[in-house]
C-alpha cells in the first residue's frame, strides 16, 4: 500500500505543470539592476554575456539570464538579436525612472506603479484581490490549488515574496488605476518543453527556423532551445510546427547506365552499389580496348587496397575477395 502511494505521488509530480512566468527580483532589486547597466552603457545597447558581468555574474549563468528576464518583465528592458548576437538596452520607462530626480516627481511614481503592474502574474493577483490580499497561507492554497495555472509548491513561497515586496515598493494604492506596460503573452502559459517554436521580437523572427524547447528558468519567464546557449522570453516565442524531414531519396540504382555526353564526345557507363553509410559509385567510358581493361583491373587493385586500410577493424586479404 505504501508503494502504491509513493507511486502515486511521483505521477503526480511528473505530471505537475510549470509556474506561471514571474520576475526573478522584485521591482526594487531590478531598478538597482537598471541603474548599475546604466553606470556601464547608458543609452547604448549591449551584448546580453555583457550586460550579465556588469551585474557580477558568470557568462551564460542561470542567474544573468533570469535577470534579464525580470528587468524585460518589468518594461525596463527590451532585447534585439538572438543567440551570441543578442543586446539589450534600457526602455524609455527604466530611464525617466533613472534620471527623474525630482522628489515630489508624480511622473516616476506613476511610471513605478505601471513596471509593478507589468508582469501578467502581478496584474492578475492586483485585479483580483488590489490591496486586500488574503492571508500568506490562503493565498498559497489558492495559487496552488485554484489557480487557473497552479504554481509549483517549489516556486510559490518565493513568487508570494516577490509580489509583496514590489506592490509595497511600489506604494500602490487602492484607487490606482494602471496602464500596463510590458510583453508578457499568453504564449507564457502554453509553451512547453519539446515544443518547436519562433522568437519574435521587436516584431522580427529571431531564429532563421524553429527551435526546440529544452527546459525553463526557475521563474519560468526564460526558455531555452537546443543548439542555443542563451535562452528567450517566453512572452515572445510563438508555437509552430516542426519542419517536416526530407524525403527519402530513391534507392540507388544498381544497374549500369550509359550516358552520353552532350558534346558527343565518349559515352559514359555508371554503376551504383549501396551500402548504409552512403553510395560507392564508379564511372568508366564505353567503348573500352582490352589493354584499357587490364590498365583498370591493376588500378583497381590500387582502390582494393585503400578501402581496406579505412576499415574500423583489421581484415585480411582473404575477407575481402
Amino acid at each position: 500500500m505504501a508503494q502504491t502511494t509513493q507511486a502515486q505521488g511521483e505521477a503526480a509530480k511528473r505530471k505537475r505543470t510549470r509556474s506561471p512566468a514571474y520576475p526573478y527580483i522584485n521591482l526594487e532589486g531590478a531598478i538597482t539592476r537598471a541603474r548599475e547597466f546604466y553606470s556601464k552603457e547608458q543609452r547604448n545597447a549591449a551584448n546580453v554575456s555583457v550586460a550579465t558581468k556588469h551585474w557580477g555574474f558568470v557568462e551564460d549563468s542561470s542567474n544573468g539570464a533570469q535577470t534579464v528576464a525580470a528587468l524585460i518583465s518589468f518594461g525596463l528592458m527590451k532585447d534585439e538579436g538572438s543567440g551570441d548576437k543578442r543586446t539589450v538596452r534600457l526602455t524609455q520607462e527604466a530611464l525617466r525612472i533613472l534620471l527623474d530626480t525630482r522628489p515630489d516627481s508624480s511622473e516616476r511614481v506613476e511610471l513605478i506603479k505601471q513596471c509593478a503592474l507589468a508582469p501578467k502574474i502581478h496584474k492578475q493577483i492586483w485585479d483580483k484581490w488590489g490591496t486586500d490580499l488574503p492571508s500568506d497561507a490562503q493565498l498559497r492554497h489558492t495559487l496552488l490549488f485554484e489557480w487557473e495555472t497552479p504554481f509549483n509548491e517549489n516556486a510559490v513561497d518565493t513568487f508570494i515574496g516577490e509580489y509583496k515586496t514590489t506592490i509595497s515598493f511600489a506604494k500602490l494604492g487602492e484607487s490606482d488605476k494602471i496602464t500596463e506596460v510590458g510583453r508578457d503573452s499568453t504564449v507564457a502559459e502554453k509553451v512547453k518543453i519539446g515544443d518547436f517554436v519562433q522568437w519574435v521580437s521587436q516584431g522580427m523572427d529571431q531564429f532563421r527556423e524553429l527551435k526546440k524547447i529544452k527546459g525553463f528558468s526557475e521563474d519560468g519567464a526564460y526558455a531555452f532551445f537546443e543548439g542555443e546557449k542563451t535562452g528567450a522570453p517566453v512572452g515572445e516565442l510563438e508555437i509552430g510546427e516542426a519542419a517536416a524531414p526530407p524525403p527519402i531519396p530513391p534507392p540507388a540504382l544498381r544497374n549500369p547506365l550509359t550516358r552520353q555526353h552532350a558534346d558527343g564526345g565518349r559515352a559514359m557507363r555508371q554503376d551504383v552499389f549501396s551500402l548504409d553509410c552512403g553510395d560507392v559509385t564508379i564511372s568508366w567510358p564505353v567503348p573500352l580496348t582490352a589493354e584499357m581493361v587490364v590498365d583498370i583491373k591493376d588500378w583497381l587493385k590500387i582502390v582494393e587496397r585503400k578501402i581496406s586500410r579505412s576499415v574500423d577493424s583489421p581484415i585480411n586479404a582473404e575477407e575481402i575477395k
